[in-house]
Protein backbone atom coordinates (compact mmCIF):
# COMPACT_ATOMS: atom_id res chain seq x y z
CA UNK A 1 0.00 0.00 0.00
CA UNK A 2 2.89 2.35 0.69
CA UNK A 3 3.86 2.69 -2.99
CA UNK A 4 0.91 4.65 -4.32
CA UNK A 5 -1.59 5.28 -1.54
CA UNK A 6 0.71 6.68 1.15
CA UNK A 7 1.88 9.69 -0.87
CA UNK A 8 -1.72 10.46 -1.84
CA UNK A 9 -2.99 10.12 1.73
CA UNK A 10 -0.03 12.01 3.10
CA UNK A 11 -0.64 14.82 0.62
CA UNK A 12 -4.26 15.10 1.68
CA UNK A 13 -3.33 15.11 5.33
CA UNK A 14 -0.53 17.62 4.88
CA UNK A 15 -2.79 19.90 2.94
CA UNK A 16 -5.13 19.64 5.84
CA UNK A 17 -4.11 18.86 9.37
CA UNK A 18 -0.51 20.01 9.30
CA UNK A 19 -1.16 22.83 6.89
CA UNK A 20 -4.11 24.21 8.78
CA UNK A 21 -2.03 25.65 11.57
CA UNK A 22 0.64 27.07 9.23
CA UNK A 23 -1.58 29.83 7.88
CA UNK A 24 -2.82 31.02 11.24
CA UNK A 25 -1.26 32.75 14.22
CA UNK A 26 -2.91 30.38 16.69
CA UNK A 27 -1.01 27.07 16.34
CA UNK A 28 -0.96 26.46 20.12
CA UNK A 29 -4.75 26.68 20.33
CA UNK A 30 -5.15 24.44 17.29
CA UNK A 31 -2.68 21.92 18.71
CA UNK A 32 -4.63 21.81 21.98
CA UNK A 33 -7.90 21.46 20.07
CA UNK A 34 -6.47 18.59 17.98
CA UNK A 35 -5.09 16.80 21.04
CA UNK A 36 -8.38 17.16 22.95
CA UNK A 37 -10.39 15.79 20.04
CA UNK A 38 -8.01 12.85 19.64
CA UNK A 39 -8.03 12.10 23.37
CA UNK A 40 -11.82 12.15 23.65
CA UNK A 41 -12.92 10.55 20.36
CA UNK A 42 -10.14 8.33 19.05
CA UNK A 43 -10.87 5.32 21.25
CA UNK A 44 -14.49 5.00 20.16
CA UNK A 45 -13.75 5.79 16.49
CA UNK A 46 -11.00 3.16 16.23
CA UNK A 47 -12.54 0.70 18.66
CA UNK A 48 -9.41 0.68 20.83
CA UNK A 49 -8.77 1.07 24.55
CA UNK A 50 -7.27 4.14 26.21
CA UNK A 51 -3.83 2.50 26.26
CA UNK A 52 -3.75 2.49 22.45
CA UNK A 53 -5.03 6.08 22.32
CA UNK A 54 -2.23 7.07 24.72
CA UNK A 55 0.31 5.34 22.44
CA UNK A 56 -0.94 7.36 19.46
CA UNK A 57 -0.84 10.58 21.49
CA UNK A 58 2.74 9.83 22.61
CA UNK A 59 3.79 9.40 18.98
CA UNK A 60 2.10 12.72 18.18
CA UNK A 61 3.90 14.42 21.12
CA UNK A 62 7.23 13.01 19.96
CA UNK A 63 6.88 14.68 16.54
CA UNK A 64 5.18 17.89 17.68
CA UNK A 65 8.37 19.88 18.50
CA UNK A 66 10.01 18.75 15.26
CA UNK A 67 6.98 19.81 13.23
CA UNK A 68 6.79 23.13 15.11
CA UNK A 69 10.45 23.79 14.30
CA UNK A 70 9.79 23.03 10.61
CA UNK A 71 6.76 25.35 10.70
CA UNK A 72 8.81 28.21 12.18
CA UNK A 73 11.60 27.70 9.64
CA UNK A 74 9.12 27.61 6.74
CA UNK A 75 7.51 30.86 7.94
CA UNK A 76 10.96 32.48 8.26
CA UNK A 77 11.89 31.39 4.73
CA UNK A 78 8.62 32.76 3.38
CA UNK A 79 9.23 36.09 5.12
CA UNK A 80 12.69 36.18 3.50
CA UNK A 81 11.05 35.60 0.14
CA UNK A 82 8.56 38.40 0.76
CA UNK A 83 11.39 40.79 1.65
CA UNK A 84 13.38 39.83 -1.43
CA UNK A 85 10.36 40.29 -3.68
CA UNK A 86 9.69 43.78 -2.29
CA UNK A 87 12.90 44.96 -3.93
CA UNK A 88 12.47 46.66 -7.29
CA UNK A 89 14.84 44.19 -8.94
CA UNK A 90 15.13 41.04 -6.84
CA UNK A 91 18.29 39.03 -7.42
CA UNK A 92 17.71 35.75 -9.22
CA UNK A 93 20.41 34.08 -7.14
CA UNK A 94 18.90 35.29 -3.86
CA UNK A 95 15.37 34.22 -4.85
CA UNK A 96 16.64 30.87 -6.17
CA UNK A 97 18.39 30.22 -2.84
CA UNK A 98 15.32 31.12 -0.81
CA UNK A 99 13.08 28.95 -2.99
CA UNK A 100 15.51 26.04 -2.64
CA UNK A 101 15.46 26.48 1.15
CA UNK A 102 11.65 26.53 1.11
CA UNK A 103 11.54 23.30 -0.91
CA UNK A 104 13.96 21.65 1.53
CA UNK A 105 11.74 22.70 4.45
CA UNK A 106 8.69 21.34 2.65
CA UNK A 107 10.46 18.02 2.08
CA UNK A 108 11.57 17.89 5.72
CA UNK A 109 7.95 18.43 6.78
CA UNK A 110 6.77 15.69 4.45
CA UNK A 111 9.43 13.33 5.82
CA UNK A 112 8.41 14.08 9.42
CA UNK A 113 4.76 13.55 8.61
CA UNK A 114 5.56 10.26 6.86
CA UNK A 115 7.65 8.98 9.79
CA UNK A 116 4.90 9.87 12.25
CA UNK A 117 2.23 8.22 10.11
CA UNK A 118 4.37 5.09 9.70
CA UNK A 119 4.76 4.80 13.49
CA UNK A 120 1.05 5.33 14.06
CA UNK A 121 0.06 2.80 11.41
CA UNK A 122 2.47 0.20 12.82
CA UNK A 123 0.40 -0.12 16.00
CA UNK A 124 -2.99 -0.35 14.25
CA UNK A 125 -4.73 -3.12 12.31
CA UNK A 126 -5.61 -2.38 8.65
CA UNK A 127 -9.25 -1.59 9.58
CA UNK A 128 -8.07 0.69 12.38
CA UNK A 129 -5.63 2.33 9.96
CA UNK A 130 -8.45 3.12 7.55
CA UNK A 131 -10.62 4.48 10.37
CA UNK A 132 -7.70 6.56 11.64
CA UNK A 133 -7.06 8.12 8.23
CA UNK A 134 -10.76 8.94 7.86
CA UNK A 135 -10.73 10.39 11.38
CA UNK A 136 -7.72 12.59 10.52
CA UNK A 137 -9.45 13.92 7.41
CA UNK A 138 -12.56 14.72 9.42
CA UNK A 139 -10.40 16.34 12.10
CA UNK A 140 -8.81 18.51 9.44
CA UNK A 141 -12.21 19.98 8.56
CA UNK A 142 -12.91 20.61 12.24
CA UNK A 143 -9.53 22.31 12.66
CA UNK A 144 -10.23 24.63 9.74
CA UNK A 145 -13.50 25.65 11.41
CA UNK A 146 -11.74 26.06 14.75
CA UNK A 147 -8.97 28.15 13.17
CA UNK A 148 -11.54 30.42 11.57
CA UNK A 149 -13.33 30.81 14.90
CA UNK A 150 -10.07 32.02 16.47
CA UNK A 151 -10.20 35.06 14.19
CA UNK A 152 -7.89 36.50 11.60
CA UNK A 153 -4.13 36.18 11.87
CA UNK A 154 -2.29 39.26 13.10
CA UNK A 155 -0.47 39.63 9.79
CA UNK A 156 -3.45 39.07 7.44
CA UNK A 157 -3.41 36.36 4.83
CA UNK A 158 -5.02 32.97 5.25
CA UNK A 159 -7.92 32.88 7.63
CA UNK A 160 -8.69 36.57 7.47
CA UNK A 161 -12.41 36.94 7.87
CA UNK A 162 -14.27 39.55 5.83
CA UNK A 163 -15.52 42.52 7.82
CA UNK A 164 -19.28 42.53 8.28
CA UNK A 165 -21.07 40.79 5.44
CA UNK A 166 -18.54 41.81 2.81
CA UNK A 167 -17.42 38.84 0.80
CA UNK A 168 -19.90 36.42 2.28
CA UNK A 169 -22.05 34.28 0.08
CA UNK A 170 -25.74 35.01 0.35
CA UNK A 171 -28.24 32.29 -0.46
CA UNK A 172 -30.81 33.59 -2.95
CA UNK A 173 -34.34 33.81 -1.71
CA UNK A 174 -35.99 30.51 -2.41
CA UNK A 175 -39.05 30.39 -4.60
CA UNK A 176 -42.29 29.65 -2.83
CA UNK A 177 -42.65 25.94 -2.23
CA UNK A 178 -38.98 25.14 -2.98
CA UNK A 179 -37.05 23.64 -0.09
CA UNK A 180 -34.07 25.69 1.03
CA UNK A 181 -31.79 22.66 0.68
CA UNK A 182 -32.50 22.57 -3.06
CA UNK A 183 -31.07 26.08 -3.38
CA UNK A 184 -27.71 25.24 -1.80
CA UNK A 185 -24.77 24.55 -4.10
CA UNK A 186 -23.57 20.95 -4.02
CA UNK A 187 -20.71 20.10 -1.68
CA UNK A 188 -17.38 19.67 -3.48
CA UNK A 189 -16.20 16.13 -3.98
CA UNK A 190 -12.62 15.03 -4.30
CA UNK A 191 -11.52 12.04 -6.31
CA UNK A 192 -8.00 10.62 -6.30
CA UNK A 193 -5.94 11.45 -9.39
CA UNK A 194 -5.84 8.80 -12.08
Amino acid sequence: MRGFAWPLILGLLLAGVAGTAWGFDHPESLNRFQEDVKRTRLGSVLGVDQRKVDQLLRIDQKYKPLKEQARREAIAAFKQLQQAMRQTSPSDDQVRGILAAMMRKKQESLDLQQRQLDEEMAILTPVQQARYLMFLMSLRREMVKEARSLGPPRNGGLGTKPVGNAGTWQMPASRPGAPAEAMRPPAPTYAPPR
